[in-house]
């Protein structure tokens, strides 16, 4: 049974992998259960039994999500803009589902936690931000070209758990080790697929990362996946176990809305450069997506 429910995992951590990459699209059952490579009347139950979530409820939830997100993180990308990048075929089955969830209109809730005066979401951050300041040493624009990584996910609340991260990049070092797949040029990473405040502890997401730069045969419960070609603005950062969210927080509520910059629509990452650490500081480059 164990077997069968890491196999179970590997194909819905497909399908997710599937559904981000295209959430401006209609997503029809018949297609999902093609990726995942189950029957169309097993597969709805199967990634229920597996998440806790039904199927088209975590669609909506992402792309719910991924719009609240934006309208903070971007102030002045239009409402209808955002409605159909995350696949809303409206602006009016848009809003119904916006109020439904957050209990008012998109619009509210951009004034109400919208830089420079901040409340809820951002007033958090920013006061996180200033109580504890973790500058960078500097912030550059950079163009990645595709990446393919192998991965194992995580599923659950991760803040401050250094002992959490530890234990992925242990469980991926193994493995990509046994696998002859360690390479002087191989670069480490942790991707967030959701969007902090907007996203429930419970159901938060994150991948830990190695890039590889050859076919892998999957096993167990690691997967793979691309990340396509895409510009970012790069936070070159020098921080202790507990400073990750006060870099995250001043790439997101301090440098963004002064930039210029605006989002583009795909991952933001931690990558890990072989650099020694410091006392007990690391090095750290937090990539955020930015169109150019």
């Amino acid at each position: 049974m164990k077997n069968k429910t890491i196999h179970y995992i590997e194909q819905i951590n497909r399908v997710q992998d599937y559904i981000e990459s295209r959430l401006d699209t209609p997503l029809t059952l018949r297609e999902l259960s093609q990726i995942a490579n189950f029957s169309e009347y097993h597969f709805q139950r199967i990634y229920h039994t597996v998440t806790g979530e039904a199927l088209y409820g975590f669609i909506k939830r992402i792309r719910l999500e991924k719009a609240a997100y934006m309208l903070l993180a971007d102030p002045k990308r239009p409402v209808i803009d955002i409605a159909m990048n995350v696949g809303f075929s409206s602006q009016s089955s848009f809003s119904k589902a916006f109020k439904r969830k957050y209990g008012v209109s998109s619009s509210c809730y951009r004034r109400a936690y919208r830089y420079p005066k901040p409340s809820g979401v951002f007033q958090r951050t920013l006061q996180s931000t200033s109580q504890n300041p973790v500058l960078p040493l500097d912030i550059i624009l950079r163009e990645e070209a595709p990446l393919q990584l192998i991965y194992t996910r995580y599923t659950g609340p991760y803040h401050s758990n250094s002992n959490l991260f530890t234990g992925l990049f242990k469980k991926l070092y193994q493995w990509a080790d046994q696998q002859h797949l360690i390479t002087e040029e191989s670069r480490w990473f942790v991707l967030y697929h959701d969007y902090g405040y907007e996203t429930d502890e419970e159901s938060l997401r994150i991948s830990v990362c190695m890039s590889v730069n050859r076919p892998v045969s999957i096993q167990k419960n690691i997967g793979i996946m691309t990340l396509e070609k895409a510009s970012y603005a790069v936070g070159r950062f020098l921080v202790s176990p507990t400073e990750y969210s006060n870099a995250w927080n001043y790439m997101y509520a301090v440098w963004l809305p002064n930039s210029g910059c605006q989002l583009a629509d795909t991952y933001s990452f931690e990558h890990y450069p072989p650099i020694p650490m410091q006392d007990s500081r690391r090095f750290v480059e937090i990539y955020i997506p930015i169109l150019r």
